[in-house]
C-alpha cells in the first residue's frame, strides 16, 4: 500500500540525473537508445502516471494538477519525469505535505527553471525511488509548469 507520509531531508551525494524525454510517444512506445553523460544507454517511454507516481509512493498527482504527462526512462537506473501544471498555491500545500523537507532554491542548473530542489528520501519510497527531483517555471498566469522526477540512482 502505497504510504502518503511526510518526508525528511537525507544526507547522502545524490546527483540529479539529466532528464532525457519522449513527450511525443504514446503510452508504451519507445524513443530511440540515448546515452546520458556517464555513457550509459537509457530509453524513454510515456507510461501512465498512476505507474510514475506509484514509484515515489504517491497515490495521485497533486490536488489543482492538470496536463500531466508522465515518461519512464531506464537504463542502470530508473528515472520518472512526471510534468504537469499546478497553481502556486496548490503546489506550495502539496510540497509541505508530501516533501516538508524539499526547499526550493533559484540557483538553478537547468535555465528554463525558475526554481528547483532536490530531496532524498528517508526512508526510501516502498515504490523504489530514492530521491526527488523537482524544476517550477512560474507563468504569468499564477500557474506554474512542474517537473517532478522520482529517481533510484
Amino acid at each position: 500500500m502505497p504510504r502518503t507520509g511526510k518526508r525528511t531531508a537525507g544526507a547522502g551525494g545524490l546527483v540529479a540525473v539529466l532528464a532525457l524525454t519522449c513527450l511525443g510517444c504514446g503510452v508504451g512506445e519507445t524513443a530511440p537508445a540515448v546515452r546520458d553523460e556517464g555513457g550509459a544507454v537509457r530509453t524513454a517511454a510515456k507510461v501512465p502516471c498512476r505507474e510514475a507516481l506509484r514509484f515515489a509512493d504517491q497515490e495521485r498527482l497533486p490536488a489543482g494538477a492538470k496536463d500531466a504527462v508522465c515518461v519512464a526512462q531506464h537504463g542502470i537506473d530508473t528515472l520518472y519525469d512526471i510534468r504537469f501544471r499546478i497553481g502556486r498555491t496548490d503546489l506550495d500545500t502539496w510540497l509541505a505535505d508530501s516533501y516538508p523537507g524539499m526547499e526550493l532554491r533559484t540557483d538553478c542548473v537547468q535555465e528554463d527553471a525558475d526554481r528547483c530542489g532536490l530531496l532524498t528520501l528517508e526512508p526510501y519510497a516502498e515504490g523504489g525511488a530514492v530521491a526527488v527531483e523537482l524544476t517550477v517555471r512560474d507563468g504569468s498566469d499564477g500557474k506554474a509548469l512542474v517537473h517532478y522526477r522520482p529517481f533510484n540512482t
